[in-house]
């Protein structure tokens, strides 16, 4: 075990349960020894052992789909070798940043990249690039050790340089998703060619997710590249790249999972129809899809041709947001009548064919932070909705303007829909404006010049502290927070629930977290994102991680 200066250390279970004990905490699930691990979802190492043990999502209830990929994913037999997986997705890929999670993004972050380590669905941890970790007792020193001969697609070796560059950027470019997070690390010592050190200012509940979202960057080539090369250490390195059409990538030889990818190619095709995307995958043209509608996916699973993966549970939910700078939504009582004015149950039942519930919450049912008797402080009430625009001066309503994404998201477009027909019984005129994956981006996560925007956040199914400093719905506005919302007490209180692991003492800090978000009302929550990916029956191993990303080296085609 690498150990800090002051010989004192805390292996993932200690850092877990420094606070008090872990029963008392309610941190912990039972979960399998290091000699005895749980079934490893597909595409994965084992646990890494005596350095870190394996410890279990932080939720109330377990999570049953949660301890592995689904059964029809977990292929029997012997792996065969060989041929090529065609993914289709509606998105376009803007850039080779993995840093920045923009939808089409995910499908080139583990395929391409690597990360120091990486989390099961039970936040299990495993190693990737940092074969062992270590976390001094004071949480201010995290020492990892990296795994040597590690290549980069280029050929040129990894190293603590490389982590130091990776966060200095991560935490230095705003735009970037997780800036928020990133930049609770203070600084990445290199004290030896295989050594990296990230200093804290004391006990951080992000830290295992920051080590898990942290892709290891090239310095030589990125950012001034990124626009249209990709050097990784991922199992595919890329190999060709068609703005607006596809990239297609190779196996790496020199991948540090020796045996791994199974597949000798992988290619990403952008399809921006939602009904031509199923049509690809039922004439062969394609392997497997997302971003295909609910409707599809019902329709394509009933034929029993194909298989459904659901992706990580509760890792993301559809929003609104509401810029808080922009008039009339600078009025909190004007956002409230807007939570009021949506009947999400209408548009997941509609829209999402009943494969989403509706909810006004932060986090889904599956955390520990879900307080199930908050659910209907919040509903579908246009009287209640009239009588809080009438207090704010508005009674007789207003225009405005809603971003959307249809080809970043189908439901995007579809939620744009709901809410202007449901804002139009108030007398308040929307118009839709939407965009492709590139002006959304641009428009509304970058420059966020924007009244009412449709998106999802992420980062759900993570430790509940992580949501509030990774996903930009909840971050501030000098964090990049896309509804530019300011509040010091919603800064002291993000605060204080990240700075220690006593679950007795963050329960009630979570519930006055959720209570406030209710009441402030700058994003307002939806219901469970879709994100659906549909696969050929032959296509085996497939998986994502937490945040849905495929897990493409253990993926292979029986045909």
């Amino acid at each position: 075990m690498v150990s800090d200066t002051t010989g004192r250390s805390l292996s993932r279970r200690r850092f877990l349960t420094a606070s008090a004990a872990a029963a008392s905490l309610g941190l912990l699930h039972a979960c399998a020894s290091p000699s005895a691990p749980a079934q490893t979802p597909a595409g994965t190492q084992a646990p890494v052992k005596a350095t870190v043990q394996p410890t279990a999502q932080a939720t109330t209830v377990p999570i049953s789909q949660a301890t592995a990929p689904p059964a029809a994913t977990v292929a029997a037999g012997e792996p065969k070798r060989g041929g090529t997986f065609t993914l289709g997705f509606t998105a376009n890929l803007m850039d080779f940043n993995p840093v920045q999670t923009a939808i089409a993004t995910y499908f080139i972050m583990r395929p391409l990249f690597s990360t120091l380590i990486r989390q099961a669905y039970q936040l299990t941890a495993y190693p990737e690039l940092a074969e062992k970790w270590d976390i001094s007792a004071d949480g201010k020193t995290v020492t990892l050790k990296l795994r040597e001969g590690v290549k980069y697609h280029s050929g040129r070796e990894f190293t603590s340089a490389d982590v130091k560059f990776s966060w200095e950027y991560a935490s230095t470019e705003p735009s970037t998703t997780q800036f928020a997070m990133f930049k609770q690390v203070k600084a990445v010592e290199t004290p030896e060619k295989y050594v990296a050190v990230m200093k804290l200012d004391g006990i951080n509940t992000n830290i295992y997710d920051i080590l898990d979202t942290l892709y290891m960057l090239d310095k030589e080539t990125f950012p001034a590249q990124k626009a249209n090369t990709a050097i990784g250490t991922g199992p595919f390195k890329l190999e060709k790249y068609v703005p607006n059409d596809r990239f297609e990538a190779v196996a790496f030889k020199d991948y540090w999972d020796k045996g791994k990818p199974y597949a000798d190619r992988y290619i990403g095709r952008t399809i921006p129809d939602t009904g031509t995307l199923a049509i690809n995958l039922e004439s062969g043209a394609v392997d497997a899809i997302r971003g295909v509608s609910s409707i599809d996916i019902a329709r394509l699973r009933d034929t029993g041709k194909y298989g459904v993966y659901d992706g990580a549970p509760g890792v993301a939910f559809y929003a609104i947001s509401l810029n808080c700078k922009t008039p009339p939504f600078d009025n909190q009582k004007v956002r409230q009548a807007m939570a009021w004015s949506l009947d999400r149950a209408r548009f997941c039942r509609a829209n999402l064919a009943g494969l989403s519930q509706p909810t006004t919450l932060i986090w889904s049912p599956t955390s520990w932070a879900y307080f199930k008797d908050l659910e209907g402080k919040i509903g579908y009430d246009l009287s209640k909705a009239a009588a809080l625009l009438k207090e704010a001066g508005f009674e007789k309503g207003f225009e405005t303007n809603i971003v959307t994404s249809a080809k970043t998201n189908q439901g995007y477009f579809d939620l744009a829909n709901v809410l202007q027909a449901d804002l139009a019984k108030l007398n308040i005129k929307a118009k839709i404006t939407d965009l492709d994956t590139a002006g959304w981006m641009t428009q509304f996560v970058n420059k966020r010049e924007y009244a009412i925007g449709i998106y999802s956040y992420g980062r759900a199914n993570r430790d509940p502290g992580t949501t509030l400093t990774a996903a930009k719905g909840f971050t501030n506005d000098q964090e990049g927070g896309l509804a530019r919302f300011e509040s010091p007490e919603w800064d002291r209180l993000r605060k204080e629930f990240n700075s220690t692991l006593d679950r007795q003492k963050r329960l009630p800090i979570a519930r006055q977290i959720q209570e406030y978000a209710l009441d402030g009302c700058w994003n307002l929550t939806v219901g469970k994102t879709v994100n659906a990916s549909v696969y050929a029956n032959y296509v085996k191993g497939y998986g994502t991680d937490l945040d849905d990303s495929p897990l493409l080296r253990g993926v292979w085609l029986d045909r």
